[in-house]
């Protein structure tokens, strides 16, 4: 892996990175970089993990007074993730064709129970509805497949922060986004499952990598 100041990242072959970018500790999100290895083993998919706290600079913000140079840092490694990979239409910042962007984070197990996944799209402005009416049936089922006690809802909690949907839409004259083929979904899995159930969680999210690809990645 590459090290920034602020990350570490793999660059990868397929139309998807996996991030964890509150792995390091204080207040980690504990086992969120090895799920995020793990995917990236599978899949040959790129990646990110942070290797700076969130109460130091959280990456999963907009950029701010206190965590500006991390952010931007961050996001420049997905503009070259997009880039190496040839995946901007020419003379553009925008995608050329569906990229998946799956943000893995660790939740308490009180919110939902031991053994929920919830997925944040700040109702539906971080990806669009035929990716996430796909993302939703295919991880439903492939959970059902290897832990069918396992709930995955949707928007519920955690429903994402505003700069997951910056990615997509923009966020002023700095950031213009990559457009409406960007789809990122803010994954929270329950410290139950992280912690017991972590080769489960990383084959379930591996595969569907995998099938996005292969569905919406063709040329």
């Amino acid at each position: 892996m590459k090290k920034g100041n602020y990350i570490k990242y793999a660059y990868g072959h397929r139309c998807c990175h996996v991030d964890a970018v509150h792995a390091a500790s204080p207040k980690a999100d504990r086992f969120t970089d090895e799920i995020v290895a793990g995917i990236m083993e599978r899949t040959g998919c790129a990646g990110i993990i942070g290797t700076v706290s969130r109460t130091i600079a959280d990456l999963n913000r907009p950029p701010n007074q206190d965590n500006d140079e991390a952010v931007w840092e961050y996001r420049e490694v997905i503009g070259q993730f997009l880039y190496n990979m040839g995946l901007l239409a020419p003379d553009s910042c925008k995608l050329a064709r569906p990229y998946l962007h799956v943000g893995i984070h660790g939740m308490r197990d009180q919110i939902h129970g031991p053994l929920c996944i919830e997925i944040g799209t700040i109702y539906g402005r971080t990806c669009s509805l035929r990716v996430k009416k796909w993302f939703g049936e295919t991880l439903k089922d492939k959970v059902r497949q290897a832990l069918p006690e396992v709930r995955v809802i949707f928007d519920k909690h955690w429903v994402g922060n505003p700069s997951l949907a910056a990615h997509r839409w923009g966020e002023g004259r700095h950031y213009p986004g990559y457009g409406k083929n960007y789809n990122a979904f803010q994954v929270e899995i329950a410290r139950t499952l992280r912690e017991h159930h972590r080769e489960d969680i990383i084959c379930i999210f591996a595969d569907v990598v995998a099938e996005f690809s292969g569905m919406f990645s063709r040329r």
